[in-house]
């Protein structure tokens, strides 16, 4: 118990210790996740450079997305 944090609060150091754990976990998670989807969509597009652009920016939303997305879960389940 520490005085001034609410049952169940962190303070400042615990706040930061799991915000960088929840955030290495959300890059591995988002990098595992990434690399088959770049590797699918690198052989399935057809060779135009068109399809390329897409393609490498639906892969780059899906590493935000899902590094977010991780980071938000890994965040409750560490708290």
């Amino acid at each position: 118990m520490t005085p001034g944090i609410p049952i169940g609060g962190l303070c400042a150091a615990c706040y930061a210790g799991v915000g960088r754990r929840a955030a290495r976990i959300a890059r591995l998670v988002a990098a595992g996740t990434t690399i088959p989807l770049a590797i699918y969509v690198t052989l399935s597009l057809p060779a135009t450079r068109e399809a390329r652009i897409v393609g490498a920016a639906a892969v780059v939303v899906w590493y935000v997305l899902t590094s977010v997305i991780g980071r938000r879960i890994a965040w409750e389940w560490l708290k």
